[in-house]
């Protein structure tokens, strides 16, 4: 019979800040290709032609735009540290993937510069893999990021 008790999770999420869900950018682009039709036929009809083809470059535009803007809206980080073991799990666009280590094993490295893209993100490391994390947050809240999965880590190891 296990006696032990279950160790509490600790969880980090972090996401984009965005204003619309994609059914609202899908709503959103709705709308506009009706009004933009409605009025781009009264043209039509009037003679006015030419404003048909540049109303389908622009509905085209804004379409790509909202477009990759929509895939990059439920864009997240999630950090798990539950029973000795850290749980890292990315959605970035279409890609997603699931990493689990060994709570015992991971180095966590701060950000080396609060102005520079490639190096201003927390590392994580086990072993010979590296993740980059913390790119939904402030840079200046990076460093606190770092300082906190690594007290849960001592916690979690004691």
């Amino acid at each position: 019979m296990n006696t032990e008790l279950p160790q509490a999770q600790t969880v980090w999420l972090m996401r984009r800040n965005c204003s619309f869900t994609p059914k609202q950018v899908g709503i959103f682009y709705l709308s506009m290709v009706c009004f933009s039709g409605l009025i781009t036929t009264y043209f039509w009809w009037i003679g006015a032609w030419m404003v048909v083809p540049f109303t389908l470059i622009e509905l085209s535009v804004l379409g790509i735009a909202l477009l990759i803007y929509a895939r990059h809206a439920r864009d997240y980080e999630k950090i798990t540290l539950q029973d000795s073991e850290l749980i890292i799990e990315l959605n970035l666009g279409y890609k997603k993937s699931l990493t689990q280590w060994n709570a015992s094993w991971v180095r966590v490295k701060d950000p080396e510069s609060l102005y520079d893209r490639k190096k201003d993100l927390v590392i994580l490391e086990s072993g010979t893999q590296t993740i980059s994390i913390g790119q939904f947050i402030l840079a200046e809240k990076r460093h606190d990021l770092a300082k906190e999965i690594r007290q849960a880590l001592r916690l979690c190891l004691h």
